[in-house]
């Protein structure tokens, strides 16, 4: 089940890096909750998942003129994994250049997330037992 819970979060960050924000969907329990970590997001809090979390997503992903999410690596961790993710963007008011480590940790069952925290690199690398 471990693998497949790597491929299932590699298909989620996939929707992502194509800039598509709501898909993947089938792959998200209906009773999804969401995390947004206060380290790193302006709406940050628990959600759960469908237009809630999307609009506090969206919310975020408005204020960068171009974000780009790049995968660094996908660690299984059992019922959970890890992964060490890249925002590289540029702010829409600022036009300042962002290049951010973050990590997202998710929890899965019976082969869908039912819960998944974006949060700061320290912390997702602390859910996989590891530093920097």
């Amino acid at each position: 089940m471990s693998q497949q819970n790597v491929e299932t979060v590699r298909r989620l960050l996939e929707h992502w890096k194509r800039g598509d924000w709501s898909g993947g969907r089938e792959l998200v329990a209906d009773d999804c909750e969401v995390v947004f970590s206060t380290s790193w997001f302006p709406d940050a809090g628990a959600y759960s998942v469908g237009r809630e979390a999307l609009r506090a997503w969206l919310s975020f992903t408005e204020a960068w003129e171009e974000i780009e999410v790049g995968v660094e690596q996908v660690t299984d961790m059992g019922e959970q994994v890890v992964a060490l993710v890249r925002l590289r963007g540029r702010g829409r008011a600022s036009g300042a250049n962002v290049d951010a480590k973050v990590g997202g940790i998710f929890t899965l069952r019976d082969g869908r997330i039912v819960r998944y925290e974006l949060t700061d690199r320290q912390d997702a690398l602390e859910a996989a037992g590891r530093d920097e």
